[in-house]
């Protein structure tokens, strides 16, 4: 008698099979075998999720997924969901994402979590468990986790992400059935104390860039930070010892990998290890304060501010982050109604005995250049507002480019920019009706760096000086706008100590004269020099010219180039100040080869905002 053949039950084999052939050889058939028959709990479906993809390509065809949570867009930045899937079951999403891989797989959802009523059932014919449950969520329910798991002998790995740190803890509790092999007890998860709950963790697994971090986070609250790419090493990481506990191999206790110290030479990857004893007892002094103060008062809820329209919101963040002479800030956003902005001038921001009286006009433009780059609108040069239509549909893309936008003072190469960024320069230049000068290439770049030595520097006045250095006298002065010495070229320590150790003009000589170094060293260290020429004899002038060269730098910045303004504070040449072909600016740029100083301190955006009702 002859068999009846199935076409379908012939196509599943014939699938299944040919998505794992290429694991062969790398993994054994007896290995794919043990993958192919294994039944997977995950508990907790946020990052822990990660692990099934990976296991699903693997061949891993049974999972019991418990969550009882919903994605939100928080979620987005490293766990397994996309925005269609906001407001859906964890379990759900991550039990598509599965079936998606191989429709053959088999899916347990348990949407209302673990609880102590359903755990036994979870537990039961499972070969093993992946633990990622938040302890501050579900204290009592992780320990029975690994308690009925230690009576059954069933391994259970859990799962920790420390910044860019993934450590997992395996638990083999076929070899030693004691819960968390007796480093937490039941007392410490059932009264929900939870640094007593996870001293399992130890205190040598934590880098030391994340050891602040959770001292304040046990000192202050609030969640803790996580990135997609450790929640990754996490997945990656967690396949390879669920085969080895599926062969009955014995493993590591701790498996981890810092994945920042994996990218860092070696110099700095030893710093990076180095600080980490000083960090860990920091963060343990942290703790021990926060555990004897008991629970923290609940704080006071803040005086409610008036909200800003959302457009305007997302507007006027990025020109809080535009640049402007001595980091003034001179602007206040002077808010009209939905949609409108008033762009008006500060001048308790601005130095009074600055020697241009108008100079605080090119910031206000840079600021206009960023609220241009990010939204559709309107400007009346006469009134100074900005009528904001929508924002524009790349805009996240364009706060990225302001986010990185930042002065790179280091060495450039001295490769020159390529042609459509070029033509892109000279495009934005035509529009604003300003004249173009490109220097480039060594000998020119040489001759420029001569000049600028053999200029007359002028220095910033004493004056001057105790005015940026009052205005950091203070901790919310140095919050909001930074150190003095930070706002002029050279090296750090020598403006350090020309600005304590030299007395009023001659300090200030001393500035200019460092910084006229530090510029002719630049010149010859970069790809090219971009001259912007255009009027600046009225307040409007200069205005458009800075939303100009917001706008070109912002163009620098998207196409991979770093730039820094020369000639002193920007806006601020030393010739041709009145003409209607002065020099607007002078940028150098280039690809950089060096990480950029940190961005210079800038004003919380409500200390800028006024309502005009």
């Amino acid at each position: 008698m002859e068999s009846e053949v199935f076409p379908a039950d012939v196509e599943t084999v014939a699938v299944g099979t040919e998505a794992v052939d290429r694991n062969l050889e790398i993994i054994s058939e007896r290995e794919q075998a043990a993958l192919r028959a294994a039944t997977l709990l995950v508990a907790g479906c946020g990052g822990a999720g990660a692990i099934v993809e990976p296991l699903a390509r693997l061949g891993v065809q049974r999972f019991r997924l418990a969550d009882p949570d919903r994605f939100d867009v928080a979620n987005l930045n490293r766990q397994v969901c996309v925005m269609g899937d906001v407001g859906r079951p964890k379990p759900e999403v991550v039990a598509d994402k599965a079936r998606a891989i191989s429709p053959s797989v088999e899916v347990t959802e348990y949407p209302q979590g673990l609880t102590l009523e359903n755990l036994d059932e979870a537990l039961d014919g499972v070969h093993l468990a992946f633990d990622g449950i938040d302890p501050q969520m579900s204290a009592w329910v992780k320990y029975q986790l690994h308690e009925r798991a230690a009576r059954r002998g069933i391994p259970v790995i859990s799962g920790m992400d420390f910044g860019g740190k993934p450590v997992l803890y395996v638990f083999d509790y076929r070899r030693r059935p004691v819960p968390f092999y007796g480093r937490a007890t039941a007392e410490a998860h059932r009264e929900n104390r939870v640094w007593d709950s996870m001293r399992w963790v130890g205190r040598t697994h934590f880098p030391s860039d994340f050891l602040p971090v959770m001292a304040d986070r046990f000192s202050n609250g609030g969640t803790f930070p996580q990135i997609s790419y450790c929640v990754t090493g996490l997945a990656a990481l967690s396949s390879r010892i669920v085969l080895d506990l599926l062969m009955n191999r014995r493993t590591r206790h701790v498996v981890t990998v810092d994945l920042h110290a994996a990218a860092m030479p070696l110099p700095a990857m030893l710093v990076h290890r180095a600080r980490m004893p000083l960090e860990l007892r920091r963060t343990l002094r942290a703790i021990d304060r926060a555990t004897r103060s008991g629970p923290r008062p609940p704080v006071a809820a803040p005086t409610r501010q008036r909200a800003l329209p959302e457009r305007l919101a997302t507007v006027l963040a990025g020109a809080r982050l535009a640049p402007s002479p001595y980091n003034s800030q001179p602007w206040r956003f002077e808010i009209l109604d939905e949609h409108a902005v008033r762009l008006a001038y500060d001048p308790s921001r601005w130095p009074a005995i600055e020697a241009d009286p108008r100079g605080w006009a090119e910031g206000l433009g840079c600021a206009l250049g960023a609220m241009r780059y990010l939204a559709h609108g309107t400007w009346d040069a006469e009134s100074g507002v900005y009528r904001c239509a929508r924002l524009r549909d790349d805009v996240l893309l364009r706060r990225g480019a302001l986010g990185l936008r930042a002065t790179n003072r280091g060495d450039l190469l001295r490769t020159p920019v390529d042609g459509a960024t070029a033509k892109r320069i000279e495009l934005l230049c035509a529009q604003h009706g300003l004249a173009l000068e490109v220097v480039s290439g060594a000998s020119a770049l040489e001759r420029l760096a001569r000049t600028e030595l053999d200029s007359d520097a002028s220095a910033d006045g004493p004056e001057l000086w105790a005015w940026l250095r009052d205005r950091a006298r203070s901790d919310e002065g140095r919050r909001s706008f930074g150190m003095p010495y930070e706002l002029v070229d050279g090296s750090v320590v020598a403006r350090v100590l020309t600005a304590r150790a030299l007395p009023g003009r001659a300090a200030a000589r001393g500035r200019a004269l460092l910084a006229a170094r530090q510029r002719a060293r630049a010149l010859r260290h970069c790809g090219a020099v971009l001259v912007l020429r255009g009027p600046r004899e009225t307040v409007a002038d200069r205005v458009q010219g800075g939303a100009a060269l917001m706008r070109i730098w912002l163009a620098l910045t998207e196409a991979g180039y770093a730039a820094q303004p020369l000639g002193g504070e920007f806006g601020r040449p030393a010739v041709g100040q009145d003409s209607n072909g002065a020099v607007l600016a002078v940028l150098r740029t280039g690809r950089a080869t060096t990480t950029p100083a940190p961005r210079v301190a800038r004003s919380p955006l409500a200390s800028s905002v006024r309502w005009v009702d």
